[in-house]
């Protein structure tokens, strides 16, 4: 990429809608109710399901990477307010994850209750640890990347014309993070902060670096990977071959299938890469084409609607599945329950957001305001047409790779 030629940070131009993030986002999102599904409809050490699971894995990684990109994106030309960027961000997405933090902690301690002071000391743990379920630590970690989204923007500044050097250095530091942090016996304080690393935004400091990178390379990566659709599949299956076949080599040497599907590994870090490249172009192809139909207007409001699909979609999972053996799962065989169960996932959570939207607790349940009916966002991707509004990535004014 050319680097001479990114936008410099601090000048102040209109930001174009990217309608390649909505897909990127809806595809990662179906991937996301995907690896919950299989990680909750079988059981926690089945071969098969960590097969699938490691190959899913990819999808907390490309939310950052996405979630850099959204925001780097829309204050690359300057404009950044710092007092009204956090009010706004910990309003849309903090407030909801207080609130979902203690619906889940409710949830489950309806099968195991305790004294009231002992719960409200479990909701507190999970408030500051982003445990209470096990989706939620990404709203954590996105609140901790909001909080230092101003330095980052620095870093990006700092080493402009330096940026490949930067990845580089990010990416090795990555490895070097996934080594500790895939640990199978952590003593002292890596076994007290292990429980805790998904939770913390330092674990994932390379996809955020490639998020923000990319964003204010944005044209000359764009164009790359246009140009270059089979150098992407073949990345796409040789990564994702090595990341399968080191969870088939971990197993039979008699590594646990949770510990083998594991996030934390250095051989996720070119597979994770080479998804989001490939969902892009995907994106990309799917932009050039687009022309405001039936299918259009899914993905846009997909993808308007999937930070609230992703909160309530464990909802739905938990439902078909608590009671075990006498779950409304397990009355049919693997692999068809988890088939099933995420097709009523997906449906149901779409459902639920659509009803969420047109109440006046959708800004706290959802991260979004109640539905109105909008007009279309005019396509800036084609010649001749207006650009979108200067605050759009992917669809809604941005908030990051969920929202």
């Amino acid at each position: 990429m050319s680097e001479e030629t990114a936008t410099r940070p601090g000048r102040a131009s209109r930001a174009r809608h990217v309608y390649a993030a909505d897909l990127v986002r809806v595809l990662t999102f179906a991937c996301v109710i995907a690896v919950h599904t299989v990680s909750t409809v079988n059981p926690i050490d089945s071969v098969p399901g960590g097969a699938a699971v490691m190959l899913l894995h990819f999808t907390r990684e490309a939310f950052f990477v996405l979630t850099a990109f959204v925001l780097v994106h829309r204050y690359r030309t300057g404009g950044l307010r710092v007092a009204p960027f956090w009010r706004r961000r910990f309003l849309l997405v903090g407030v909801p994850y207080v609130v979902w933090s203690a619906l889940y902690t409710g949830i489950a301690l309806s099968t195991a209750p305790l004294p009231a002071g002992e719960a409200l000391a479990v909701l507190v743990r999970n408030l500051l640890t982003g445990t209470a379920w096990f989706h939620l630590y990404f709203l954590l970690v996105s609140m901790q990347f909001y909080l230092v989204f101003p330095l980052f923007q620095r870093l990006l500044a700092a080493t402009r014309g330096r940026h490949g050097l930067l990845v580089a250095a990010s990416a090795a530091l990555q490895v070097v993070i996934d080594i500790v942090l895939h640990d199978p016996t952590p003593t002292g304080w890596v076994a007290a902060v292990l429980p805790y690393a998904g939770s913390f935004v330092g674990s994932y400091q390379f996809f955020l670096v490639l998020g923000g990178v990319v964003a204010l390379h944005h044209e000359q990566v764009d164009a790359w990977v246009r140009a270059h659709p089979a150098v992407l599949a073949v990345a796409f299956v040789v990564t994702g071959a090595a990341a399968e076949g080191w969870y088939q080599w971990s197993v039979a040497s008699g590594v646990g299938a949770v510990f083998a599907t594991d996030v934390f590994q250095p051989v996720m870090i070119p597979w994770c890469v080479a998804v989001v490249a490939v969902f892009y172009a995907l994106g990309a192809a799917w932009t050039d084409r687009r022309a405001g139909g039936l299918g259009s207007r899914f993905v846009e409001r997909a993808s308007d609607r999937s930070f609230g699909v992703f909160l309530v979609h464990p909802v739905f999972l938990w439902a078909l599945t608590v009671g075990g053996a006498g779950s409304v799962a397990s009355h049919l065989p693997a692999p068809w329950s988890t088939f099933a169960v995420y097709v009523v996932a997906v449906i149901a959570s779409l459902a639920a957001v659509e009803l969420l939207r047109l109440t006046p607790l959708s800004l706290i349940l959802t991260g979004k305001g109640r539905s109105r009916r909008r007009s279309q966002h005019p396509d800036s991707t084609r010649t001749g047409s207006r650009p979108a509004a200067p605050s759009t990535v992917g669809g809604e004014p941005a908030q990051g790779g969920l929202t």
